[in-house]
Parts: structure tokens; C-alpha cells; sequence
């Protein structure tokens, strides 16, 4: 009844513990960041096992949904592989009825809000601009079918529901100098998210019962569209495909392109109840998805390049030939020949009531089987940003007496050259045994542990992987509940328990050999200064890139290359730990651990009031720390912050190994009115404290990276503190002290209260929030890290408060013998009030990036990064933004607004 969007996440949001943080890249629940949940759907897990997050193929339509249910706190010791929640979804089946029901909703752009504004410094000066609203009609058919196969034995259920979203955007191209329309173009995307399912239920024998279900859910873009940004450009993209193509140009060539994600999921389960007192179940799940992206109608990217003034730039010299966000009309593009994922999971358990032993006990205990593989194969054009009136040290951050600026040079630049090639598998097992034991009639205890056993492998046959024992990993889960007053109306409960992540698949593809990412570092002088000439094979020539990186590059003749760095130097490779990094030997596993208390009284009448406090912190955490090797590129040790060998290696180098903090605590209230008399609702506040230096496996502090466990956090000694030499730990970037939530239904039935329209009734819902504004946070680049921190967290003060109501209107006309008809018109307006929240804000203070030396540190990387910790800097930085004229204009204005108002509307015929 609730107004919501066209897939179950849509109403995750309702939950007291659960909120739509693009900061940290989902749903974040109890503080915990949008990668450390857990999807389920009919007991297959569907997270995305190398993002932790959900994909838009297994965000499945309400058509196939019989219950959502979140588990933020206190979930049981059978649920692991979340530090954040369980998300369990339930899909419909048939019974000895038929039922069914055939229907469309509609989202025309009419009806939809214009595009927000958006900030650009294309112009002579920072300013905003409002495009113009897209075109197409997005459409929402369904059509499902339930009912007996065999009456009493067996039953199926199915739903056709795809989504079609229609895109037509047309862009006047224009010179921002003059003003002048140097040409328009006309782009149509359509994208179509397949979901069929299909599901049997079979009661083979009356103590044996089957399910099965199949979901066919790909999805498939036709046609792109030009960024509205790109249309403040005298370069409309094209592609030249040589002969006999020859070069496509704007909408001809948007129009071929897009790409296909292939996706499906299988499921099957066996229930086995010998007698009233046993339950034995055995599960089983396949999941295929291949990411292939955006494939169509792109030419090999080998050889190619996307070349582009940076807005970091200077004003531009005549020579250059484009002024600042030119490109060379070679859009960014990746080319994927295949990135495949595949999951298989078998669960069995057994659950047995027990009377008569110090009261009863319901027993459950099961072994889990999680099995991932992925194969990869992928590379991104490489793209050349050149950077005029700035020069090498500017552009790479590395100091003066290491790679000086050359007299005379005009600017600088940077090739960055990306891949991912490999793969890998790995199972992961658990095992767990749970009691839920009532010794007493007014006392129940759940009283759980679990165990597992997994491996990050490595994306290279042959070199280590990260592996942890059933030891490693064993996780306590106890709660209790108590009736206080003895008559079911009032109980008091609490648990505590340990959680722990499973690895997901970024960290081995990007540190155990998976990727190749190199920036090639270089200058621009007159006579060579315009940029449509600067290809890497131009730059590059004759030089190859080296593991581990080179700088300065000196010595090799036919190139132009200063500096190789290497981002992606393969953390098991077994070289020397200087060199290369490395695997901490004595490392730990990621782990959460919850303290929850609460409190729940029937008032009667229908009302429920209840409060919860709880209380979560990372007690390790695994991530990638990281420093300069000789060459000046990244290497990294795989570990614990400021625990074990990284911990002992930062010592060697006089600097302080930061140990990962995030703590959560957080007091909720709610009031629940269940539905009758009509009507229902939930009202809930949530004050809370989010704190520390690490907001999880997705990233709030790089605008919610999901790259889990090797984000930035620490990859330097100066990572983690502030240019006041003081640790950076504060309120995190997600922190929202206030949160009020309410939502609620109610049907007005014609007949009973009007005396008229025997058959129609009308349901009104709303779901609204009140937030509070997000802490804002100054940063400034230090040695190419652009998310460093100047004065401490918070010291912009917040993002203004957030609020939205949504609604939904929902007419049924039942008709027919006994009303065995309805029609229902629906209407599901989300953001009403078409509010446009600040979200966030441009925090950069300078595109300067600064070395050590330049602000009175060692010109040595690795010792600067060590002093950053205990001298302070911000004064020095300061003076050079100043002297430099390096303030961006873009520091402290709004960069991302809350989406607008969207509309949606319906009719479907149930019988």
C-alpha cells in the first residue's frame, strides 16, 4: 500500500535503522556502509560478491515479492557475511486457486521534474547551469499467473514484469566563449530490465515438500546519451571506425551503442518435517551475471585515446586549440569482452523441538556453502589529460628535487592506462548451531555460534591468496527477551554478537594481479602544445611501462614519459615488501561487534510503542595500507590498520599505523498502530552518532567508492591525519544525529462510509522523512591523494537538513460474481513537494597537489608522508594556494541536489 518505486528496495527506507546513502555507495544500515549487507531472495544469496552491493538485475519487482524483511541488529547465528544487514526477500507462489492479474504503469517525462542544476567551470567563471528536461516515456507491463498444477499437491506461480525506460535528450552544442550553437544532436537510449519468474511448489508427500524458482533477468541499454555537460563543448563525440565506416559522429553514433548484462538465478529447496518435532531443510542456488557494460558500437580501444583540456587547467594558449573541457571527440569508453560471475550455494540444516531439559529448546544447526568464481577480461581507453599553465609538480605531486618542472614548459600532463585481466574462485563454508531456549514462560534466550572458512585467491595461478580457518572466524550470537509483566504486553530484550565480513572480490582482483593501472607523467612545450596532438603513442613512444613504476624516467630515448607510476603493483607477488608489499602473515578477519538493548509495550487498541539502543564498532578491519616504494609508486601491505606488519613497518619508517575506528550508537523510539479501524502507521526517531576514521567497506570519504577493502582510507602514512598533524577520526561523512521517519495507509471504503459505490475503495499512504544535514569536510590533494583532510572533520558544518514525503493513491472497483474482479488505478508520486536538497558540496580547496617539500617537509616521499603526521602543515598550504592563485571557485558550492519530483501511474485488472 506504501508509495514506492518500481523495485522492493525502493521501500527498504521505511525500516527505523535503514537510509539511501549515495555516500556510502546503498543502504545504510546501523551505521554499517552500503557494501556490508547481505541481498537474499528465497534463501540464494544475490549480492554482488565483488562491489557487496545490489545489482539492478536482482532488484526484482514487486510483482514477484510476497514479504521484505530487514534484520539490522541481534539477526541469528544461520545469517552471516553482513557487518551491516540482512536483507530477505520472500517470492510469491501459487495455491489452489487461480489468481492472477495484467496490468501497466506509466512514468511520462511530462510529468517528471526537470534536471537538476549543476555546476561546470566550462564558463569564464564557476557557474551553474540547467539543461533542459529529457523527453520518453518509461513503461511498466506485467502480467502473473498463479495456481494449482496438481489441486492439494502441487501449484506454480509466474510473472512477466519487464521495465522499458525511454530516454530522448536533445543537446545544442555551443561554444561557452560566445555563445554560439556550433551544432545539436538528438539522442534516444532505451533501457530494458527483463524480469520473468517462475516458481513451483510441490507437496511431494505430506512430510516432503519442494520450491523451485527461476529468474531470467538481464538488462539491455540501445543507444546512449551525451552527458549534459558535454554539450558546453565545441566537440561533439564521434569515433573514427576507419574503413569502410569511416567516422560516426554524435546521435549517429550514440544510437549503436549500449550492451547487454546477461543474468539469471535458480533456486530449489527441500523441506523434510518426519515428524512434529523435526525440520530438515537442504537449499540450493545458482546465480550467472556477466557485467559485459557498455559494448556496442565501440571500435577496438587499443591505440585509442581520449584526450581532454582538465578544468584544472590555465587559461589555454592559442597553440592548444580548445579551451578548458575540450576533448578530442573520443568518448570514455571501456571494452569488455566478458566479466563473468558466478555463485552456487547449498545450505542444509535441521531444526528439532525439545520439552522436558530446563525448559524448552527449539535446536537448529547447518552447514553453508557459498562457491564464487569470476573471469575477466576488460580495458579502458586511455585517457590524456593535459593541464596548460600547470606544471610536472602540479599535475603528479611529487616533489621538485625528485621530477624538476623543466624551464620553459607550457603545462603537463598525465596518460592513465587501466585493465583487468584474470580469474579466480573460491568456497566459502559455515557452520552454525543456535538454541532458542524458554526455561521459563517469561524468559526466552537465543544462544548461537557460528564459524567459517573462506579465501581471497589470487587472480594469478599459482601466488598466495588470504586464507581463514573455521577458527579464524567463529562468531557468538546470544540474546535474550524477558516478559516483564508476566501478560505478554510489556518484554525487555537485548543481544550481543560478533559479525563478520565475507571478502569480496575487489581486493583480489585489484591487489592479487587482477589490474594493470599506470600513470605516465609528462610535459607540454611550444610548438607541441596542442592537445589534439598529445596520443600516448606520441608521449609514450618507445618507452615500456615497468613493475613497480620508474620515476624520474631518465635514460630511454623516443619518449617523453618523466615519471611511471604503478597503482596496481600485485600485493602477493612475493618480492621483496619494499618493492612490492605484501600479505600480513598474522592477519585478522574483518569484524563487527553489537550491543543491542530494547524495550516493547502493547498499549492496546492496537498500538505498539517500543525503543532500541544499540551500539556497533569495527573491532578489525581489512584493508590495503600503503606507501611509496623507491620509484615513488604504491605499494601495499594486505592487513589490519595499525596492527601487525603494517604496523611494524610504518614504525620502521618513524611514522604511526592508524587502527581502523567506526562506532555507531544510536537510541530509537517507535510507535506502531497496526491496521485496523482502516488505518495503520509507524512513526519512528532515531538519534544516532556515527564517529571515527573509516566508514566502512564502501567509502563516504570518496563519495562512496565501493571498493571494498582497498579504498584510500590508508593507503599512506598521511592518510589517516589531518594537515594540523592530528588524526583525522571525527564525525563521518554519513553522520545524521536526527532522523525522523513516518509512514502509514489508510482505505476509505465508498459503501461503509459514504453509502455509495458498492465495490470501490481508496487507499491514501505516505511515507515521509526529516533528516539531518551530513558533516562537510575541507580537503586538499597531498602527494596525488585528493581526499585529504586540511582541518578536521566537519569544519564546513553540515549539508542542510533532508527532508522528502512521497504518496500514493490507490482506487480499487471490485467486481463480478462475489467480487472476483478488481481494477485497481494506481499513482506513486515520490518527492512531491519536488524538494531539491543540498546533498553535497565541491570540499577541494585546490586542484594543486602538493609534495612534501613544498610545504616544509622531507622531498623524500616516504619520510614526508611520516612527518605529516606530526608537523603541521595547513599554514604552508595555505600560503601556497595564495601565492600559487590555486583556490578553486568551486570550493564550498552545492555540487549534487536530492533527485526530483517523479510520478508513476497505473491500472491492472486482478481476478
Amino acid at each position: 500500500m506504501l508509495p514506492k518505486g518500481v523495485g522492493f528496495t525502493s521501500l527498504l527506507t521505511i525500516a527505523p535503522a535503514v537510509r539511501n546513502e549515495p555516500l556510502t555507495g546503498g543502504f545504510q544500515i546501523d551505521g554499517a556502509s552500503g557494501s556490508e549487507n547481505t541481498f537474499i531472495i528465497d534463501g540464494h544469496e544475490v549480492t554482488n560478491f565483488r562491489t557487496g552491493t545490489l545489482n539492478d538485475n536482482n532488484n526484482i519487482p514487486f510483482q514477484f515479492v510476497q514479504e521484505v524483511q530487514v534484520k539490522s541488529s541481534g539477526f541469528e547465528a544461520e545469517f552471516g557475511g553482513a557487518t551491516g544487514g540482512v536483507v530477505n526477500v520472500v517470492t510469491k507462489s501459487g495455491s489452489n486457486d487461480w489468481h492472477g492479474d495484467v496490468g501497466i504503469s506509466f512514468r511520462p517525462a511530462e510529468l517528471q521534474a526537470g534536471p537538476r542544476q549543476f555546476l561546470t567551470n566550462a564558463f569564464a567563471t564557476t557557474r551553474y547551469f540547467r539543461p533542459e528536461r529529457d523527453g520518453g516515456t518509461d513503461v511498466f507491463p506485467s502480467v502473473n499467473l498463479g495456481g494449482p498444477i496438481i489441486k492439494d499437491r502441487a501449484w506454480f506461480f509466474s510473472s512477466y514484469s519487464p521495465q522499458m525506460v525511454t530516454s530522448i535528450r536533445s543537446l545544442p552544442y555551443q561554444n561557452v566563449n560566445t555563445g554560439a550553437i556550433v551544432g545539436a544532436e538528438r539522442y534516444v537510449a532505451k533501457t530494458r530490465r527483463e524480469y520473468f519468474f517462475s516458481r513451483v511448489d510441490a507437496s511431494i508427500f505430506d512430510t516432503l515438500r519442494f520450491t523451485g524458482s527461476y529468474t531470467w533477468n538481464p538488462v539491455i541499454n540501445n543507444g546512449l546519451l551525451d552527458t549534459f555537460a558535454n554539450q558546453l563543448q565545441t566537440n561533439i563525440p564521434s569515433i573514427n571506425f576507419g574503413s569502410p565506416i569511416g567516422i560516426r559522429r554524435g546521435a549517429e553514433l550514440l544510437r549503436l551503442q549500449g550492451g547487454r548484462e546477461n543474468s539469471q538465478n535458480t533456486t530449489g529447496a527441500l523441506v523434510w518435517t518426519p515428524t512434529s518435532k523435526l525440520v530438515v531443510t537442504a537449499r540450493g542456488g545458482y546465480s550467472f551475471l556477466n557485467e559485459k557494460g557498455l559494448n556496442y558500437g565501440i571500435r577496438d580501444v587499443v591505440g585509442q585515446a581520449r584526450i581532454f583540456v582538465s578544468g584544472l587547467s590555465l587559461t589555454p594558449p592559442a597553440e592548444a586549440g580548445g579551451v578548458r573541457g575540450s576533448t578530442n571527440g573520443t568518448p570514455f569508453s571501456e571494452q569488455k569482452l566478458f566479466d563473468v560471475s558466478r555463485r552456487k550455494t547449498f545450505d542444509i540444516d535441521a531444526g528439532y523441538l525439545a520439552d522436558g531439559f530446563l525448559g524448552r529448546h527449539a535446536f537448529k544447526g547447518g552447514y553453508q556453502l557459498n562457491a564464487l568464481s569470476n573471469d575477466v577480461f576488460t580495458t579502458f581507453v586511455d585517457q590524456v589529460s593535459v593541464r596548460y599553465g600547470r606544471d610536472i609538480t602540479f599535475t603528479s605531486g611529487i616533489a621538485p628535487s625528485i621530477l624538476p618542472p623543466t624551464p620553459g614548459a607550457i603545462g603537463s600532463g598525465l596518460i592513465q592506462s587501466f585493465s583487468t585481466k584474470g580469474g579466480a574462485s573460491s568456497n566459502n563454508t559455515a557452520i552454525y548451531f543456535q538454541d532458542s531456549w524458554q526455561p521459563t514462560s517469561r524468559l526466552s534466550l537465543n544462544l548461537g555460534v557460528r564459524a567459517e572458512k573462506e579465501s581471497a585467491p589470487s587472480f594469478i595461478p599459482g601466488r598466495p591468496s588470504i586464507e581463514f580457518g573455521f577458527g579464524d572466524k567463529i562468531a557468538p550470537r546470544l540474546g535474550a527477551a524477558f516478559d516483564l509483566t508476566g501478560d505478554g504486553k510489556t518484554k525487555l530484550f537485548g543481544s550481543y554478537g560478533w559479525f563478520y565480513d565475507r571478502f569480496k572480490y575487489e581486493l583480489p582482483r585489484g591487489s592479487f594481479g587482477g589490474d594493470f593501472f599506470h600513470n605516465f607523467y609528462f610535459e607540454i612545450f611550444p610548438g607541441n602544445g596542442s592537445f589534439a596532438n598529445l596520443t600516448p603513442r606520441a608521449i609514450i613512444g618507445s618507452y615500456s611501462p615497468t613493475i613497480g613504476g620508474r620515476c624520474p624516467v631518465t635514460g630511454v630515448a623516443g619518449t617523453r614519459v618523466r615519471c611511471d607510476a604503478d597503482f596496481r603493483i600485485s600485493s602477493n607477488a612475493g618480492l621483496p615488501i619494499l618493492e612490492t608489499g605484501g600479505i600480513d602473515p598474522g592477519i585478522k578477519p574483518f569484524r563487527q561487534s553489537e550491543f543491542t538493548a530494547g524495550f516493547e509495550r502493547d498499549l492496546g487498541s492496537g498500538f505498539l510503542f517500543s525503543s532500541r539502543y544499540t551500539h556497533k564498532q569495527v573491532d578489525e578491519a581489512v584493508e590495503d595500507i600503503g606507501f611509496h616504494n623507491a620509484e615513488g609508486s604504491e605499494v601495499y601491505i594486505i592487513g589490519n590498520p595499525g596492527r601487525g606488519l603494517a604496523k611494524e613497518l610504518y614504525e620502521d619508517f618513524g611514522a604511526i599505523s592508524p587502527k581502523a575506528e567506526r562506532k555507531y550508537d544510536a537510541l530509537e523510539f517507535r510507535l506502531d498502530k497496526r491496521f485496523s479501524r482502516s488505518y495503520y502507521f509507524n512513526a519512528n526517531y532515531t538519534y544516532s552518532r556515527l564517529f571515527g576514521n573509516y566508514s566502512g567497506l564502501a567509502s563516504s570519504d570518496e563519495d562512496g567508492r565501493t571498493s571494498p577493502n582497498v579504498n584510500r582510507y590508508f593507503d599512506q602514512p598521511f592518510s589517516a591525519f589531518t594537515a594540523l598533524a592530528q588524526p583525522d577520526n571525527g564525525r563521518l561523512p554519513t553522520d545524521r544525529p536526527h532522523v525522523l521517519k513516518f509512514y502509514g495507509a489508510y482505505t476509505l471504503d465508498w459503501r461503509e462510509r459514504m453509502g455509495m459505490g458498492t465495490g470501490n475503495s481508496t487507499e491514501f499512504s505516505a511515507f515521509t522523512t526529516l533528516q539531518s544535514g551530513t558533516p562537510l569536510t575541507t580537503r586538499f590533494t597531498f602527494q596525488a591523494y585528493d581526499s585529504i583532510i586540511l582541518n578536521g572533520r566537519g569544519d564546513l558544518g553540515r549539508t542542510e537538513k533532508f527532508t522528502q514525503t512521497d504518496l500514493g493513491l490507490r482506487h480499487k472497483y471490485r467486481f463480478g460474481s462475489s467480487e472476483r474482479f478488481t481494477m485497481v488505478f494506481d499513482m506513486d508520486l515520490l518527492n512531491v513537494f519536488n524538494e531539491s536538497n543540498q546533498l553535497r558540496v565541491f570540499d577541494n580547496i585546490s586542484g594543486f597537489s602538493f609534495s612534501g617539500e613544498e610545504v616544509g617537509l622531507s622531498s623524500d616521499a616516504v619520510e614526508a608522508g611520516a612527518q605529516f603526521q606530526t608537523i603541521p602543515t595547513r599554514d604552508a598550504i595555505l600560503s601556497v594556494i595564495a601565492a600559487e592563485d590555486a583556490f578553486d571557485d568551486r570550493y564550498k558550492l552545492t555540487t549534487v541536489y536530492q533527485g526530483g519530483r517523479s510520478i508513476r501511474l497505473g491500472f491492472r485488472l486482478i481476478f
